[in-house]
């Protein structure tokens, strides 16, 4: 790989020539026999000198881009410097340069020069009052270092873009949808900026949701809290996130999802996910926002408490999709709603049991025992439902499944569902399909056996053990 030292190469090159022809030009001169003061000896002279100054300037500018700009400057705030400041260091050198060559070779007054240009320069100045408003702006940008290259900032407008280049007239900003937009540094100076990349990267994102009044305080809070905690990129985070009250409109209670998030460019893909799942959450609890306009208020319980919604609810759930409207309600009539705090074990590994549990809001953590302590090894969310082994055969828990978050469950025990086994052999037997399938998917030898053996024989084999199980826990005889 090329070294970066290597660009100071050609610069070094050209100073020691230009300092070989200035201890070299008398000789020169003399050679060609030009006289002093003479035009021929007045050019070597002066092109000998001036190069010396001039090529000393070069191998300070490319010595300050490789120690300064792209090395301390690096190192130590993680962004290079802006253009405008490495022009400016360069220009400043440049002219330096020249006012040695008037100096001290054309041996003129450097003073006289620029007293006789301060009209033109006021004439210049005025019409281009403006650039040299973005100028100077663009030098306080640069010393005050509001920000680096590379943050993300926000502008008046609400226009958000990455900090790319600062030059003498604009600063570039870098949109997500790739649009660059350049704002006159006039004009930046005196907008309000909001940047997202200090005092750190991480910073705390919202979302607004409009909720009924019929919804609690506690379920509202089961629903949002559990869609920000499904999320890995902010349960990363030193801070949780947390649920507020916004407003109360005439509509319903406005709620403030608010989570952190590590860095801007990842705002829209968390906050899409965080979306989602509040979405998936809604449709498993039975909850809907509220229309803009309330036409009339019936006071009653909302339907995602009574039978209707919980019959609703179970009809989602894969394991119940084959039962009929009546076994439904009958079963929805049965169950158990069970409120599980943040932190408490719904279950235990090894404990007897004969209940399934669905989840109808918040978020649950399965765990399994390890040499080092119990392994979290899936996160259950809205919809999910545990223990079919347990409610279905009396098999005890394989796994310990704790609340992650608030939750409400829906807990089915043996004696809701056996009257409705008892009618229906073939339910018996679908539930047995389901069961395996189940059963294949999640543990890994039965996956392996089904790859090396025949798949549709070894779902097969294990459904009939499934089923003999079953009709043994329950006491069913075998259809006829």
């Amino acid at each position: 790989m090329r070294s970066p030292w290597t660009r100071i190469v050609g610069p070094l090159i050209v100073f020691a020539l230009s300092q070989v022809a200035n201890f070299a030009w008398p000789s020169v001169t003399a050679a060609t026999g030009a006289e002093p003061g003479g035009i021929t000896f007045e050019i070597i002279r002066v092109t000998a000198q001036g190069s010396t100054w001039l090529a000393a300037a070069f191998v300070a500018i490319r010595l300050l881009d490789l120690v300064l700009w792209k090395g301390i400057i690096v190192r130590r705030t993680g962004a290079p410097a802006t253009r405008l400041l490495t022009d400016l260091v360069n220009g400043i050198i440049l002219v330096s340069a020249l006012a040695g060559v008037i100096a001290f070779v054309l041996d003129k007054p450097v003073t006289g020069l620029i007293a006789t240009s301060g009209v033109a320069v006021a004439v210049v100045g005025f019409a281009l009052k403006s650039m040299i408003s973005d100028l100077f702006s663009g030098i306080a940008i640069t010393l005050e270092r509001p920000f680096n290259i590379g943050d993300w900032v926000e502008i008046t407008g609400g226009i958000v873009g990455q900090v790319t280049n600062v030059s003498w007239r604009a600063t570039a900003l870098m949109q997500q949808n790739g649009i660059c937009v350049m704002v006159p540094n006039g004009r930046l100076s005196e907008m309000v900026l909001k940047v997202y990349d200090r005092p750190a990267k991480a910073w705390r994102d919202e979302i607004e949701i409009t909720l009924g009044y019929e919804i609690s305080a506690h379920q509202a809070e089961r629903i949002l809290l559990s869609a920000a905690t499904d999320v890995p990129e902010i349960m990363a985070q030193a801070k949780r996130p947390d649920v507020k009250i916004g407003e109360f409109a005439a509509n319903g209670v406005k709620w403030r999802l608010r989570y952190w998030v590590p860095d801007y460019p990842k705002r829209s893909s968390i906050r899409y996910a965080v979306q989602r799942n509040i979405l998936r959450n809604m449709h498993f609890a039975g909850v809907e926002a509220p229309p803009q306009r309330i036409e009339t208020f019936v006071t009653q319980p909302p339907a995602s408490v009574g039978s209707g919604g919980t019959k609703a609810f179970l009809g989602r759930v894969s394991l119940f999709k084959m039962l009929d409207e009546i076994e439904m309600a009958e079963l929805a009539a049965n169950v158990e709603f069970r409120l599980i705090l943040a932190g408490t074990p719904l279950v235990r590994a090894g404990d007897a049991g004969d209940s399934l549990f669905v989840i109808k809001e918040g978020l649950c953590d399965v765990l399994i025992p390890g040499a080092d302590g119990d392994r979290s090894v899936a996160h259950l969310k809205p919809g999910a439902f545990f223990g079919e082994m347990s409610l279905l055969t009396g098999a005890p828990r394989s796994a310990t499944v704790r609340a992650s978050t608030d939750s409400m469950v829906i807990e089915i025990n043996k004696a809701a569902i056996q009257p409705i086994l008892a009618r229906r052999d073939a339910l018996v037997e679908a539930m047995s399909r389901v069961l395996a399938e189940r059963q294949i998917q999640n543990d890994r030898s039965q996956i392996e056996t089904a790859a090396a053996n025949d798949s549709q024989s070894a779902r097969q084999s294990l459904s009939q053990q499934l089923l003999g199980r079953m009709r043994s826990f329950f006491g069913l005889g075998v259809a006829a």
